[in-house]
């Protein structure tokens, strides 16, 4: 009997060593193709959202850049410079003062904030007067761009103090 039992066992070793049959390969092959794409959708999402913060940090820049130039600007008792001005801007006079490069939603821009490249950001302010305080002015500066069929903004506030 433990030759038999010695006999089953090298026959059921070689058995087992045939190797794996076609369905067992195409299952697997199956299993690591959905794998394999779920791993390329996260690269694509990835990427795409690598993309937005981009955009998102370069608006956040443009929007800093206008608000610290527009701070600069003369605001005393005497003396308002246009661009500090109660209202929408720019107008025509921050175009001609080299602040933008067109008149309200004409202000359309690079990512340096010039007109050389591929121009989708849009930056225009508005100055409120006596806001939050008397001799203040309360500026909005805001920053919109297009991206896969959505328009997406940034609004930036700053306070410029008479002086």
């Amino acid at each position: 009997m433990k030759m038999k039992s010695s006999k089953f066992k090298v026959q059921s070793l070689k058995l087992r060593n045939k190797g794996l049959t076609l369905i067992e390969v195409l299952i697997a092959l199956t299993i690591l193709s959905i794998g394999l794409l779920g791993v390329a959708l996260m690269q694509v999402t990835s990427i795409s959202g690598g993309m937005f913060g981009r955009e998102m940090a370069v608006s956040t820049t443009l929007g800093q850049d206008i608000l610290e130039k527009l701070r600069t600007l003369e605001y005393t008792s005497l003396n308002t410079d246009n661009a500090l001005l109660s209202g929408s801007h720019p107008d025509s006079t921050d175009v001609s003062d080299g602040l933008a490069v067109g008149a309200d939603s004409a202000n359309i821009t690079d990512e340096r904030g010039q007109t050389t490249g591929p121009l989708i950001y849009t930056r225009t302010w508005t100055v409120t007067d006596n806001t939050p305080a008397a001799n203040m002015k309360t500026i909005t500066v805001t920053i919109s761009w297009t991206a896969k069929g959505a328009v997406h903004s940034i609004i930036m506030t700053g306070v410029k103090v008479r002086s």
